[in-house]
């Protein structure tokens, strides 16, 4: 690691765009450390004005994340005066289009969202899956890659489609907020679907194929790199000095395995909030198109990804709708609701006496690759509890995990441990069900908000504070907090439970088709 100074009090901030909530870090620019981390939920959260559709107010994110920015120095008694560089990540895809003075022009489009499924359809009758798999290293889904939404707009909303400047994802609208600039990084770019992955450069032919306006696609930049400078208007909203250096960052999985220290083959991590994706970072752009793959940082590296969509989510919604009494029994005692919830859960069998939840509750992506399929409770008896609910939850994630760690173990890759971050990495209950089905160690740093790390490395590169990514990522990383092992026998008894969660979602596929032509 290389300093241009020598001042112990300098900082970086790292925002992270999240699904439900923005979050702000203040970063040790000497640690890396966060010194503090304040998270925001977005009034109203994910927005759904029809069934299938989940979008994001991006205006409203920016506010959001204003707002947290603004409060989190007088909270910690650190100076504004001490930022050096602002970091940005996102969930991803969270499409949206911007006019030339960076307003959006409509709701984000999330990744779980299902509506252009008839878009995505086009694009494989005109591109053929061949191709995409060969240029663009995926499949094509809705949601999922959002030149679907891309088209979409086009086809159903010409008249925002004409006044678009660029399509961006939250940290490049963010980007554009804080700089006056416009970009997009791999990492993001690889998860529209007209992204050449080898070339790490949008694909001539797959726009032409989609019909999607080239001019209307920002530059890319890699996500170490400076998109620009804080500006006046942006500093008198955020409370900071003009002319901070802004790095464009990248989508949040991606931040948080460069805060995991994955810096090289074979190293994988796990990381669950509103959803859950595996990882494993290769230098072979070989693409099984089973799970998802991106550009990792840096050029000549990608990640093999597995991702869920409402995994942690179906948590949340579990936590809404059904847990009153805990909501309220964890404001009295100073606790997390999902502190209680897990108290709960742990009082429950492993297998939750027979109940498996299956997590679609907004479709699913890999490996399953089904925009039908919704959320069931299987095997629900008279004998069953809330608690039983919560911990079928839970384990669910556990088994969709396996799953698409068994595609990513299929290419060869050798794995003894892995490395967890995300909200649910705080919950020892959790991360040791996640050992006991997969049958493998889990660790878990001292600093649990992996993606205020990565975000701060690649901002500290962009402004001339660090020389070596990788070299900072793994001296971080080299403190671990705590090791789940797995309870071998446990294992067996979670093999017999996956394999009925495995059968249960093929039994239902036909008859989620049927259920979402009978709406």
């Amino acid at each position: 690691m290389t300093r241009l100074s020598e001042k112990p009090d300098e900082v970086i901030v790292s925002i992270d765009l999240g699904t439900t909530a923005a979050k702000v870090g203040l970063v040790d620019a000497n640690g890396p450390r966060p010194t503090s981390v304040l998270s925001r939920e977005y009034p109203g959260g994910v927005l759904h004005p029809k069934t299938t559709w989940a979008e994001g107010d991006l205006e409203l994110w920016w506010r959001t994340a204003a707002t947290a920015v603004k409060e989190i120095f007088p909270s910690t008694g650190i100076a504004p005066s001490k930022a050096i560089a602002i970091g940005i990540c996102n969930t991803c895809p969270s499409l949206t289009p911007i006019d030339r003075h960076g307003r959006a022009l409509r709701p984000s489009i999330l990744y779980m969202d299902q509506r252009s499924l008839k878009q995505a359809e086009k694009i494989k009758r005109k591109a053929g899956s061949d191709l995409l798999s060969s240029i663009a290293g995926n499949r094509i889904a809705p949601g999922a890659f959002s030149a679907t939404s891309m088209l979409w707009i086009k086809e159903q909303e010409p008249e925002i489609y004409r006044r678009t400047f660029k399509f961006v994802h939250a940290n490049g609208f963010i980007g554009a907020k804080l700089t006056g600039q416009v970009a997009m990084d791999p990492t993001n770019a690889s998860f529209t679907g007209i992204f050449d992955l080898r070339e790490a450069n949008w694909s001539d032919e797959l726009l032409e194929r989609t019909g999607i306006d080239k001019d209307k696609l920002p530059d890319i930049l890699w996500p170490y790199q400076k998109v620009g400078e804080l500006s006046q208007n942006a500093a008198n909203e955020l409370g900071l000095e003009e002319g901070i250096p802004v790095a464009i960052g990248c989508a949040d999985s991606v931040s948080s395995a460069l805060g995991c220290g994955i810096t090289r083959p074979g190293r994988v991590f796990e990381t669950t909030g509103t959803s859950t994706v595996v990882a494993v970072v290769s230098k072979t752009p070989k693409f099984d198109t089973r799970i998802l793959n991106r550009c990792y940082i840096d050029r000549g590296l990608w990640l093999h990804m597995g991702a869920m969509s409402t995994s942690g989510g179906s948590l949340k919604w579990f936590k809404d709708n059904f847990c009153e009494r805990e909501v309220a029994d964890a404001t009295r005692a100073g606790k997390s609701p999902y502190e209680i919830l897990d108290e709960e859960a742990a009082t429950v069998p492993q297998g939750s006496d027979g109940l498996i939840f299956l997590p679609y509750l907004s479709g699913e992506r890999s490996p399953i690759w089904d925009a039908y399929a919704r959320g069931v409770f299987f095997g629900l008896s008279l004998s069953h509890t809330r608690r039983h609910l919560a911990r079928a939850i839970l384990e669910s994630v556990a088994y969709g995990l396996r799953n698409n760690l068994e595609i990513i173990q299929s290419l060869g890759v050798e794995i003894e441990e892995i490395r967890a971050a995300g909200a649910a990495s705080k919950s020892r209950l959790w991360r040791q069900i996640k050992a006991d089905v997969l049958g493998k160690k889990v660790a878990v740093s001292s600093v649990k908000d992996s993606t205020m790390i990565g975000n701060a490395i690649l901002a500290g590169y962009a402004a001339r504070v660090y020389d070596d990514i990788f070299a900072i990522s793994d001296r971080f990383y080299e403190d671990v907090e705590d090791v789940s092992i797995p309870d071998m026998m446990a294992h067996e008894k979670y093999d017999r439970y996956y394999n009925i969660y495995s059968d249960t979602y093929k039994r239902l596929k036909s008859t989620y088709r049927q259920l979402a032509l009978a709406n």
